[in-house]
């Protein structure tokens, strides 16, 4: 099992370095940008106070510096990427649900994308796991609360998702020592117990942020409202991302599918792992739903669900390899499948990647200083300084409503390519028509969509 899962993880290594050439995007430039003026490591914890702040990769791209190149800067997520790989590994029950775990976190698509961006998803992935498992140890006694309480620390260093990981932890260990005691009262005594320390462990993290939110005030970068049809895309999609299901395979028949199988599986198997299933990816969602939380539409919110279906899919991979005859044939044709569904989805991504902004600045700076408009100027402004700065150059931002004035030699369009025109006349009375000149495309769960126009009249 241990060399198998070990060339696993070498091949996860290999999809995620390749995953991580390319620009970097908004999100990550957006973290550097949040770092640079601060002077010292503390005031990571105290001083941004901003959703985009995932303290561990602030932490790591602080030191490493803005000038590093983008596979250095996003070392620190690789890392914890293939150790995810590893990780479900050693959590998968059995030899072959060892091997067929391991796989699916090496191969999937937002396992992938998140392993390869300076972000703090992977973390969030990493420590998600090592708590199922540290809990594991806890509720048997033997492991150690400390160590229990650091690997929770840990998670929201990561990423504060985390919370939604200790929320489903809590309520399947509320569950199982409710099923061993039938005493509501012992379990409030356990949970105090197997809890206490990963409280006492986020507790200096959670007053950093209050103090720094009472100082400075606390931003998150954008909100947009819930919907179902945004809750359905959101996590419909990631499951369509995680295991390579076709488009024409609707979000909610997604879910329904993955729900439902989940449940069978418990009803079957009924064993402690099962409630753990059941509890992570259909309680938390549902309850996700109900509470009508903003951003739904975005897959990377669900990584914890997302997680915890993996490892039940490894594990049901697993029992179908172990069983031997017809089930090892549906074991080994479903990850085929798998494997050839992936594939559909990572090719696209290696091509694209987030996108490409250099190049774009580049063309826009080449001949000297530039002035620019662009329909997202909060977004593009950011990008495009960034990379101004790298390569040494100079670019203005003209606001919209000053184009008649100044005239900018070059206009940036956020927004789907294929639906962008060639020539853009934006106020016919100004004389300020653009030609289209050149476009960056992405692909998957980062990046934007840029046309670039020059001034032509």
């Amino acid at each position: 099992m241990l060399p198998a899962v070990a060339v696993i993880g070498v091949a996860g290594l290999v999809l995620r370095a390749l995953g991580a050439r390319g620009d970097p995007w908004l999100d990550e430039i957006w973290s550097l940008v949040q770092l640079e003026p601060l002077t010292s490591i503390d005031q990571i914890f105290w001083r941004i106070n901003h959703d985009n702040n995932h303290f561990l990769n602030s932490i790591y791209l602080y030191l490493v510096g803005a000038d590093a190149s983008p596979l250095l800067q996003r070392g620190l997520s690789i890392a914890l990427g293939v150790g995810a790989i590893v990780a479900a590994g050693a959590a998968a029950r059995g030899r072959w649900a060892a091997v067929a775990t391991s796989l699916l976190f090496a191969i999937s698509y937002p396992m992938v994308h998140y392993g390869s961006e300076a972000r703090g998803y992977a973390g969030l992935v990493l420590f998600t796991l090592l708590a199922v498992m540290f809990l594991e140890r806890r509720l048997d006694e033997r492991g150690s609360g400390v160590a229990f309480g650091a690997i929770v620390l840990l998670g929201f260093l990561s990423h504060l998702i985390m919370v939604e990981t200790v929320a489903v932890l809590v309520a399947w260990a509320a569950w199982i020592v409710w099923r061993r005691t039938g005493s509501l009262g012992r379990v409030n005594v356990e949970l105090g117990q197997i809890f206490a320390p990963a409280f006492l462990a986020v507790l200096p993290l959670a007053a950093c942020m209050l103090i720094g939110s009472l100082l400075f005030g606390f931003r998150i970068g954008g909100v947009l409202p819930f919907s179902l049809h945004a809750f359905g895309q959101g996590y419909g999609g990631m499951i369509r991302y995680l295991f390579g299901v076709p488009d024409w395979i609707g979000d909610w028949v997604s879910i329904a599918a993955a729900c439902g199988l989940v449940c069978v599986c418990a009803a079957i198997w009924r064993d402690r792992r099962a409630s753990l299933y059941v509890i992570g990816i259909v309680g938390l969602p549902f309850i996700m739903a109900m509470a009508r939380p903003p951003n739904s539409e975005f897959p990377r919110y669900f990584l914890v669900p997302a997680t915890l279906m993996l490892l039940w899919a490894g594990e049901l991979l697993g029992r179908g390899f172990a069983a031997g005859g017809k089930y090892r044939l549906f074991a080994a044709a479903a990850m085929a499948a798998i494997l050839a569904g992936t594939t559909t989805l990572l090719l696209p991504f290696y091509e694209y990647g987030r996108g490409s902004y250099g190049a774009m600045v580049d063309r826009m700076t080449r001949d000297g200083a530039a002035d620019y408009a662009a329909n997202q100027e909060f977004r593009t402004v950011m990008t495009v300084d960034y990379f101004a700065k790298r390569l040494g150059r100079q670019a203005s931002v003209v606001a919209m409503d000053k184009i008649c004035d100044r005239h900018p030699s070059w206009l940036i369009l956020e927004g789907s390519i294929d639906r962008q025109p060639q020539y853009v006349d934006l106020v016919p009375a100004c004389r300020s028509a653009y030609e289209r000149v050149d476009a960056s495309t992405s692909w998957g769960l980062s990046g934007l969509a840029w046309t670039l126009y020059q001034r032509r009249d």
